[in-house]
């Protein structure tokens, strides 16, 4: 028995050192699995804040896209054209780069790098996101369709995200009076002979003429369409309801004095003509025969060729407008009168038509009488009168992609 306690053999030692090493070797693989579990965490940690910044740098570029969007006028207007962006962007063309670096809430955001791409969906697939396709693509709406690719992409800790968008621009109608004319005087030089102002696909409440005066018995220059003659009894003549026909029920005087256009709308409206390159300082030597607006800044412009011009809105802002020769005017004419004239503002002569309505603010006078040549009214122009609105991702076509 006391052989036995004295025995030093050290099988007790041997299982002791065996449990140790079990008990080691599970502590470190228990070690290693929370270690790449932890590796794994910060990983997705930073993969989604990459992705976060990126989708939100997407977001500040199709804001962008909303306030200006780059039409097809860019092609000439280089500043209209988007740049490629990053965070040390300071454009208006660009996501708001302290903006943005605040609104991701992340340890891993500080330091991270982004960057954003708006190219046109011209090319061999305009609905398919392809870098070697589409990158070399213009930075502007080059084929007009309303359409843009914006491409985002975001590093974070050495992790990176990148996703694009097809953007579609939204078309939004201008509500205008529809209106034949409204102006502050209508003079018809034609003395009754025909009829000039052709209100045939009037309403009344569409197609209407409005002036602001009201006529006069003995005035020395006419209201509407020919003055009220001190020896004529009754207004109008004969020779009013010549020149403006059908007449009963499609005419108002002592129309507001209010503005037509308010100040937004006009906004809109030069903003588009610039994008489409449709904007001109000064009269331009000829009319594109078709576009949406026309914006003409400043001068006495006349045209008096053939053919036809198509427009949705013709804009001069200061100065006059006439039109005359043997060519059609398709659309409606605005005259923002800036130079305050109570003159001739609009005038139509010649052989051709104006189909669409004339609108001029102030105390501007229209002008109407030819050998030929009519303002019809025509209410569809009014639905063409249209501007860009907001910017916003077409259905289906976001996706990420491989950095």
């Amino acid at each position: 028995m006391h052989q036995r306690l004295r025995d030093e053999q050290g099988w007790a030692l041997v299982t002791a050192m065996l449990l140790m090493a079990i008990m080691l070797g599970t502590i470190l693989s228990v070690a290693a699995y929370l270690d790449g579990q932890t590796k794994l965490g910060s990983d997705s940690r930073k993969r989604e804040t990459a992705f976060n910044i990126s989708e939100a740098s997407l977001n500040g570029q199709i804001f962008s896209l909303s306030q200006e969007w780059p039409g097809a006028g860019a092609g000439t207007n280089i500043p209209l054209q988007y740049p490629t962006c990053t965070q040390g962007s300071t454009g208006t063309h660009c996501p708001n780069a302290p903006a943005l670096s605040k609104l991701i809430a992340s340890p891993d955001s500080t330091g991270v790098v982004w960057q954003t791409q708006v190219r046109d969906n011209g090319g061999s697939s305009p609905n398919f996101y392809s870098d070697a396709l589409t990158t070399g693509q213009p930075a502007y709406d080059a084929n007009n369709d309303k359409q843009l690719w914006v491409r985002a992409t975001s590093t974070a800790r050495g992790k990176t995200r990148t996703m694009v968008t097809l953007v579609r621009v939204e078309e939004q109608a201008e509500d205008l009076p529809h209106a034949a004319i409204i102006a502050n005087r209508v003079n018809d030089s034609n003395n009754g002979n025909k009829t000039v102002v052709d209100l045939s696909n009037s309403t009344g409440a569409n197609g209407f003429v409005g002036v602001r005066c009201s006529p006069l018995q003995g005035e020395p220059v006419a209201c509407l369409a020919q003055p009220w003659a001190s020896n004529q009894a009754t207004f109008p003549d004969s020779r009013v309801t010549t020149n403006i026909a059908p007449y009963n029920g499609h005419i108002q005087t002592a129309y507001g004095s209010g503005q037509i256009v308010g100040f937004g709308e006009r906004a809109r409206m030069k903003a588009r003509a610039i994008s489409d390159g449709t904007y001109y300082a000064s009269c331009p030597s000829s009319l594109p025969a078709t576009s949406t607006i026309i914006w003409i800044d400043s001068g006495d412009c006349k045209y008096t060729g053939n053919g036809t011009v198509s427009t949705g809105l013709l804009v001069i802002n200061s100065g006059t407008f006439d039109w005359s020769g043997t060519a059609d005017f398709n659309g409606v004419i605005y005259a923002i009168n800036a130079q305050s004239s109570s003159g001739n503002v609009v005038s139509i002569h010649g052989n051709g038509d104006v189909n669409g309505g004339v609108l001029v603010e102030g105390n501007g006078v229209f002008d109407v009488g030819s050998s030929k040549g009519n303002l019809v009214f025509n209410d569809n122009a009014y639905k063409n009168v249209k501007t860009y609105g907001t910017a916003g991702m077409v259905q289906n076509t976001w996706r990420e992609i491989k950095s």
